[in-house]
């Protein structure tokens, strides 16, 4: 069913047990990579110029789509880490248990469904989250925003959607 490759770079930042890519890696579903193996993969990092939309969906598609997998204590790496490749999410509520319900606070697997999920990919994040029994949470709690956003043809429509939200 997948066809789009998921890729992760992991910073050994958490407990390895909890790490959602490392889950999503041993059931086959992600791939981890040095950062020199990210290749032309759109890469997700907060701290990026501009936003994930429906129109990335022929390089997350052709390239895949790739997680910097690190603790949210330490955002000083990933600032350092942006380029061309690289989109941020708008704002959505995560649902894992360490940091439910706070806007922006998603685990890599999160973020990535969410990727998937606007960019065209909608499958994938199902399938992406199935994996986790807090999964359709994340897909429930944030169904209106991630629809809209799935919409948006430019970075004014998104910022003005996400306005409305948060």
């Amino acid at each position: 069913m997948r066809s789009v490759v998921i890729k992760y770079v992991y910073y050994g930042e958490d407990d390895p047990k909890k790490s959602t890519m490392k889950k999503l890696k041993r059931l086959g579903l992600a791939e981890e990579v040095s950062e020199s193996g990210l290749g032309c993969s759109l890469t997700l990092n907060p701290f990026a110029p501009a936003f994930i939309l429906k129109t990335d969906a022929a390089r997350v598609g052709k390239c895949g789509i790739s997680a910097l997998d690190g603790s949210w204590s330490n955002p000083g790496r990933l600032r350092e880490r942006v380029s061309r490749n690289q989109r941020k999410l708008p704002t959505l509520l995560a649902a894992n248990p360490v940091n439910y319900g706070k806007p922006g606070k998603l685990s890599s697997a999160e973020a990535v469904a969410a990727a998937m999920y606007i960019s065209g990919y909608r499958d994938i994040a199902e399938e992406v989250m199935s994996k986790f029994n807090w999964g359709h949470s994340f897909l429930s709690l944030n169904a209106e925003p991630l629809a809209e956003y799935a919409t948006a043809g430019n970075q004014e429509e998104l910022l003005l959607m996400i306005e409305s939200y948060f």
